[in-house]
């Protein structure tokens, strides 16, 4: 007995022999069964029965007829066929249980295959929808039961139930045969046919009817049949009863038959669970197997085949729609258990699967089961770090796993992968999931290679071609109809162009892609960006599409440009049901990004007619874009007018630029999403810096509209930040700005200006001071990159306002609370919000200095001292955040405004030997003290003069922000006795160094050649040039003094101004002499004769008078002047210093603290110098031919480096020589490098480490330097590259890696960091790949933050800063750039990432503040409580004790 759909498929044929008690009624058929039933399985604390009941077979047999009927009892029964199923189940899996006859018999086997029939009869539906009847009181069609085709008559004769024949079962076959030799025919031409057949005798059954059921001997099914929904009312024939009492009975029937239905299911379920287990524990032979196999391949068949029911009609659930999911995933573990080979029985699934793919459920499992076994076949072909060991079959969080053969797993991953239908054959709804279920089978193979743990195992990918041999037909078809696509079929269309993206977007890295290939997806593509449905899809998948190397792929660039514009920088698609607009326009940017470089590399290639006619449109389109926005795109207009090739090209690649940068603009003007608005001003930064050779009015025209976006107050802080950053960037193009527009930096400083007075004057310093801060950065940049400024009074006073306002913001605040108080006395009490102290950065000793009196201060100096201590912890931490950097900007801007600057090595020239002068002084002089010490007389007088000689260097504080170094030095160009000092000056911007003399000279004597005044900070030092004030007053001068040098001065100028002017004629020769003017022998010449000897008598009277003067000493009286007596030994030249700068008077003693040269002091001081003006920064550079190169390959035996790397280190800074640079130098030395690339600017001092510039070390242990002085080498004891490498770039935040093939570049990034030293401090990596089919012109960046570190705080902060990237730039993952920018730009990055790094790790303080706090710290321990006396005395005696 089984179902007899089974034997309508040909599957089984029906014994004969069977099916004894079909011809009973049911009434003595139920009561039979049910004695048997609870005879085998009786209730609890009943007695088992005797198990010499199964003597035989044959009463096995008996037994198993009986309880087989039990399947095919109605609703109402089900808990008599439960019980059987209990019984079979335990029969089944429970051996010891089994009847004995059947074990000593050998018949498991006949056992097992007899159950699995009978099994199959409970899967019969007992409840029927009956078709709709002409007539409303026609009863429904209930199906007959009979024992033989000949038996056409049955003595149940229930109330409720009718009987009807069908014809044999012969026309059903045939009809299913002919139907299922063509599986290709489209699912709902085969729904039309099935429902043409409904209620002929003709058509095979196909539907819920079962009345259509064939009459056989194992048709024993009961069934009910509910009334057609179209029958509003059902009475009996005959009934009288009114239509509301009949709806009301139709409620309790349909009630009650619901809970019969799910009580039905659950059985289905539960003898599903037992065929599996069976599959899963039972050793069956392989007829078994295959009777297993064809009875739940037709009991599927025979519940799936029909259309999907509508319970909302019927009211009552179906059991095929309740049963697939389970069954289909039952029969297909059963299935690939069975390890079935036979052509046939695939054949045969097939032609099953083919009537199911109308069920979106029978898709998914075909789905997850492809999936399964294309994970164990990707395992078998790839290695075992790829796929899955076993076959996982996974539907719905239930797992079962299966150890099948290598060749079983082939065969039937190919068998199941054709198993259905042709995607455009589905209903719309399959087809999405068959699109999506092939995109994840796509996926498992573009992940190949991916997860792999070792750079040796080496393996080939699966190759693009392959894929789409397998895959192509189904996903180009479906891209073809993405035009006409129903809006439910449109998601698999677009499902479709995602993975074809996926596939192209993926290197190839043995043979390109087949030329029809590569034509069709282009093809696809143009179709499908302009479809609204599938654009949002191509954007999202097509962000590394650039990237690749396709040939021809750049030329697709136009079509989407022409496509963006759909959604930047207004979306006018609606795209809502397929991804956030945030996300869209995202895919959009980055998209650009890879973009926007092409126009210059592809200057002379010709667009085709015609291709910009979209987006003219788009730009003109006056309802799309605002007033503004109009304005923006003429101003573009205007500045790419004459951009055209030179060769005449009609429409050149370059028209492109217009649009692209149209597109960031605007975008920037209309961008909602803070993230995506980070991500413009990053392309527009690279952008300009791209463009601006070809088009230098670009500098200009961004930094306005920039300025512009600013001003509006309404960005936010986040994305402020970046445009602050980004204007900062754009100082270095300085050039072009200021030959296109002068006005440029000036509006934009006044603008920064305004924007800073805005938001102090707002108040809310607690959300808007990094925001002052950045802003005064950037305007001290703009300021500080030239000389402009100084004609432009308004300007610079403007700024000196805006400074000053941060700099009194104290005051300001004071102020406020006081007038705040006075109006509400009653709010004094408060939350505290106050910045509490700041803990000491640094950790001194004890001070030097001990108050010797506490009775020494004035009351004023007192009142000083404890109001400074007092006053700092009353300030917020944003107050004290602003007055800093306004007070380092101010100092900037009076310091290095029109200060010499030569960016490059000769800074340093003579910087180590002036720079260390005066701590070399403070030493000997110190020694000399403890020497001095030692050698004191007993009595304490002392046996060595007290005096400090004249080079005796002193130290001063002045008001706790500067320290001033000072000794006395020999005059360069005058005599002796000329005092003359060397000033070393120590404040929060640096180091700088004067040298100063005083002269006398007389003015009317010619002065010789002197240098020009000069100065420079410790980190830049230039060559230290003579200061040399010229003229007749010291250097100090008061003019409004009435001293003899003013005098002086003003006789001098008189002088001149009496002089007679002196001028000789053209026309000299011309002039007669005056002897020639008069005639001889005639008067005039006798009286011009007599004068002549008058002259000469006088003459010669004067000559005698000068003779005889001489000769007589006593006749001349000459003031002879006194002696000087100046002891030129001492030191005075530092007092004279001071005080002529007013320092010495005693209304200024409060600002001037001596300090005396001690232990302490000395370390102090050293330990300032090596706090670095400047951000000091080093990035590691290395070279790598792909991600599988191992560290030893990355560091030790470099595989052949490029040239194009070479020169790439050399766009990042110039070389230095390591044994000669004094800046900043990392961890080098001279012993194990000689040359490395450096920048420096104002602000940055910048290094590349690179192992491929290493040396091992000298074997010594120990290092003569130039000065032949001798260290320790930390390096003598490394005798590996590698390990110095580790040393030396321990402190780098930054990794930049040049790699030819960007496989696996992941994994080369984790393998770098855990080489790494222990200490290491990477965080970011920087990706560059050359494009090969760019004539290395092009260039791909990827930056990559892996979560990994050496505890969990390094890699919170990995996390911290991967989930915010964008703080830093300009360069962003995924960008191309051009060769020309590619130095500049990643150093900007690496710089701007090693900042973003220490941000996040809380290391990052500016170094102003640092030195700020440091010298702050320093004043207060070092502060002095001398009398007025004392403090004289010091600097007139200058005792060093």
């Amino acid at each position: 007995m089984f179902l007899d759909w089974i034997a309508q498929l040909r599957l089984l044929q029906h014994d004969p022999q069977t099916n004894i008690l079909g011809s009973l009624p049911l009434s003595i058929r139920r009561a039979l069964i049910s004695e048997i039933t609870n005879y085998l399985q009786p209730g609890p604390g009943k007695h088992l029965p005797d198990p010499n009941i199964f003597a035989s077979p044959a009463h096995v047999k008996w037994f198993m007829e009986v309880l087989g009927q039990g399947f095919s009892l109605p609703l109402e029964d089900m808990d008599i066929t439960s019980n059987d199923v209990s019984i079979y189940a335990q029969w089944l899996l429970e051996p010891p249980l089994r009847p004995a006859a059947v074990v000593n018999e050998g018949l498991e086997q006949e056992f097992y295959q007899i159950i699995f029939h009978q099994f199959s009869l409970l899967f019969q539906p007992r409840i029927i929808q009956a078709p709709p009847v002409p007539s409303p009181v026609a009863p429904p069609f209930i199906s007959n039961n009979s024992s033989n085709n000949s038996n056409s008559s049955n003595n149940n004769t229930s109330p409720n139930v009718t009987t009807s024949n069908n014809n044999s079962s012969s026309s059903n076959v045939n009809n299913i045969n002919n139907k299922s030799n063509n599986p290709a025919q489209p699912h709902h031409q085969q729904q039309s046919q099935h429902s043409a057949h409904i209620g002929t005798s003709s058509g095979r059954p196909s539907s819920f009817y079962l009345n259509m059921l064939p009459v056989n001997p194992h048709a024993n099914i009961v069934p009910v049949t509910l009334p057609s929904p179209t029958n509003t009312t059902s009475p009996h024939v005959g009934s009288g009863a009114p239509s509301a009492a009949s709806a009301n009975n139709a409620s309790a029937l349909k009630e009650t038959l619901t809970q019969l239905i799910h009580r039905h299911i659950e059985l289905c379920n539960k003898t599903l669970t037992v065929l599996a287990m069976a599959g899963r524990t039972l050793e069956m032979s392989v007829e078994t197997w295959t009777i297993l196999l064809k009875t739940v391949l037709g009991i599927a068949d025979f519940l799936l085949k029909e259309p999907v029911a509508d319970n909302s009609v019927t009211g009552v659930v179906n059991m095929g729609d309740e049963l697939c999911e389970h069954l289909l995933r039952v029969l297909f573990e059963l299935w690939l258990r069975s390890r079935v080979r036979e052509v046939e029985m695939w054949d045969i699934l097939k032609e099953c699967f083919m009537r199911w793919s109308h069920r979106s459920k029978a898709i998914q499992q075909w789905s997850s089961i492809t999936f399964s076994l294309t994970n164990r076949v990707l395992n078998l072909t790839y290695g075992s770090d790829e796929g899955t060991d076993m076959v996982v079959l996974s539907t719905n969080g239930i797992n079962v796993k299966l150890d099948l053969s290598p060749d079983f797993v082939h065969y039937s991953w190919h068998r199941i992968l054709y198993l259905a239908p042709h995607p455009l054959q589905l209903p719309p709804s399959n087809f999405t999931i068959m699109m999506l279920g092939i995109g994840h089978l796509v996926d498992l193979f573009n992940l190949v290679g991916e997860r792999r743990t070792s750079p040796t195992n080496t393996i080939e990918q699966p190759d693009g071609n392959t894929i789409l041999h397998i895959f192509g037909s189904y996903l180009f078809d479906a891209c073809s109809t993405a035009p006409s696509a129903s809006m439910e079929s449109q998601r698999g269309c677009a499902s479709a162009f995602a993975t074809l993206c996926k596939i192209f977007c993926r290197p190839q890295r043995s043979t390109p892609f087949l030329r029809t290939y590569i034509e069709r997806f282009y093809a696809a593509l143009c179709v499908g960006l302009k479809s609204d449905a599938c654009l949002p899809t191509i954007l999202l998948h097509c962000t590394e599409l650039f990237a690749t190397d396709l040939v021809g792929v750049k030329m697709l660039a136009p079509e989407f440009i022409s496509a963006i514009k759909m959604v930047l920088p207004k979306l006018q698609i609606d795209c809502r049901g397929f991804v956030s607009v945030d996300d869209l326009r995202l895919a959009a940017i980055k998209v650009v990004s890879t973009i926007m470089c092409l126009p210059n590399h592809f200057d002379k290639v010709e667009l085709k007619p015609g291709w910009d006619w979209d987006m003219q449109c788009a730009s003109d389109n006056a309802s799309v874009m605002g007033e503004q926005e109009q304005i923006v795109t003429q101003l573009i207009r205007v500045l790419y007018a004459n951009q055209h090739s030179g060769d005449n090209i009609e429409r050149p690649f370059t028209s492109l630029k217009f649009y692209i940068l149209e597109l960031l603009l605007m975008s920037l003007r209309t961008e909602t999403s803070s993230y995506n608005m980070r991500y413009l001003l990053h392309l527009i930064n690279v952008y300009v810096i791209e463009d601006v050779p070809f088009c230098p009015g670009l500098v200009g025209t961004v930094v306005k509209l920039i300025e512009e976006k600013i001003l509006t107050m309404q960005m936010p802080s986040d994305v402020t930040l970046v445009a602050f950053d980004v204007l900062i960037d754009f100082v270095d193009l300085y050039d072009y700005v200021k030959r296109d527009s002068k006005n440029v930096a000036r509006e934009l400083v006044l603008a920064l200006s305004r924007y800073v007075d805005t938001l102090i004057n707002a108040g809310k310093l607690i959300h808007s001071y990094p925001l002052i801060v950045q802003a005064y950065d950037c305007m001290l940049k703009w300021i500080l990159v030239s000389q402009w400024i100084i004609d432009d009074q308004d300007c610079y006073k403007a700024v000196i306002v805006t400074l000053s306002k941060g700099i009194t913001i104290f005051d300001r605040e004071t102020d406020a609370n006081n007038s705040l108080e006075a109006q509400h006395p009653e709010k004094k009490k408060r939350r505290d919000t106050t910045f509490p102290p700041t803990k000491q950065l640094f950790q001194l000793p004890p001070r030097a200095n001990k108050p010797t009196s506490s009775t020494n201060n004035t009351p004023s100096q007192q009142q000083s001292s404890t109001g400074s201590r007092s006053n700092s912890t009353v300030h917020k931490k944003e107050e004290v955040a602003v007055r800093m950097a306004a007070e380092y900007c101010m100092s900037q801007f009076v310091n290095q405004l029109g200060k010499f600057q030569s960016w490059n090595e000769q800074w340093f020239t003579n910087r180590k030997p002036m720079i260390m002068s005066d701590l070399q002084q403070a030493k000997y002089r110190r020694w000399k003290q403890q020497q001095q010490g030692s050698a004191t007389t007993i009595a304490g007088q002392d046996q060595h003069d007290t005096r400090e000689s004249r080079n005796s260097v002193r130290y001063f504080l002045f008001d706790k922000r500067m320290i001033l170094a000072v000794y006395d030095t020999e005059s360069t160009s005058g005599p002796k006795e000329t005092p003359a000092v060397m000033a070393i000056i120590r404040d929060t911007t640096g180091k700088y160094v004067w040298s100063m003399e005083t002269r006398y000279k007389d003015l009317r004597k010619s002065p010789p050649s002197l240098s020009s005044t000069t100065t420079s900070p410790i980190g830049a030092s230039p060559p230290v040039l003579e200061d040399s004030n010229i003229g007749d007053s010291p250097t100090s001068d008061d003019s409004s003094a009435p001293t003899i040098s003013n005098m002086i001065k003003r006789q001098n100028n008189l002088d001149r101004v009496f002089q007679a002017p002196v001028a000789q004629a053209v026309n000299e020769d011309a002039i007669p002499h005056i002897d020639d003017l008069f005639d001889k022998k005639s008067d005039n010449w006798k009286q011009w004769a007599s004068i002549q000897l008058l002259s000469e008598r006088e003459q010669s009277a004067e000559a005698a008078a000068v003779e005889k003067s001489q000769t007589k000493p006593l006749d001349r009286y000459n003031a002879l002047p006194t002696d000087e007596n100046i002891n030129t030994d001492s030191a005075r030249g530092f007092r004279l210093l001071l005080s002529e700068l007013g320092l010495l008077l005693p209304q200024n003693r409060t600002h001037i603290t001596p300090l005396k040269i001690t232990d302490t002091l000395i370390t102090e001081i050293e330990t300032l110098d090596m706090l670095n003006e400047r951000d000091c920064i080093s990035i590691t550079a290395y070279y790598a031919q792909s991600g599988n190169t191992s560290w030893p390959e990355l560091v030790e035996t470099p595989t052949a480096i490029s040239e194009q790397f070479l020169q790439y280190l050399n766009c990042l800074g110039w070389p230095v020589d390591i044994e000669e640079h004094q800046g900043f130098r990392g961890k080098l030395d001279s012993t194990i490098c000689n040359t490395t690339p450096y920048y420096a600017d104002r602000t940055i001092e910048f290094l590349v480490n690179s192992p491929y510039l290493l040396n091992l070390p000298p074997s010594a242990a120990s290092t003569t330097t130039t000065d032949n002085s001798s260290y320790s080498s930390p390096y003598s004891n490394m005798k590996t590259i590698s390990r110095i490498h580790q040393y030396v770039s321990s402190d780098d935040h930054v990794c930049v890696i040049w790699i030819e093939d960007l496989t696996n570049y992941t994994e080369l990034a984790r393998r770098i960091k855990m080489s790494s030293s222990n200490n290491s401090k990477a965080m970011v990596f920087i990706f560059i790949n050359p494009l090969k089919n760019s004539g290395n012109r092009l260039f791909w960046i990827r930056i990559l933050i892996p979560s990994i570190g050496n505890n969990a705080t390094s890699v919170m902060a990995s996390q911290r800063l991967n989930e915010n990237a964008l703080i830093f730039g300009p360069l962003v993952d995924g960008i191309i750039v051009s060769r020309h920018a590619l130095g500049s730009m990643v150093r900007n990055t690496a710089i701007s990432a090693h900042q973003a790094c220490r941000v996040v790790t809380d290391t990052y303080t500016r170094p102003y503040v640092m030195r700020k706090q440091f010298i702050e710290e320093m004043a207060h321990r070092h502060r002095s409580k001398q009398q007025l006396s004392e403090f004289y005395s010091e600097v007139f005696i200058g005792k060093d004790n």
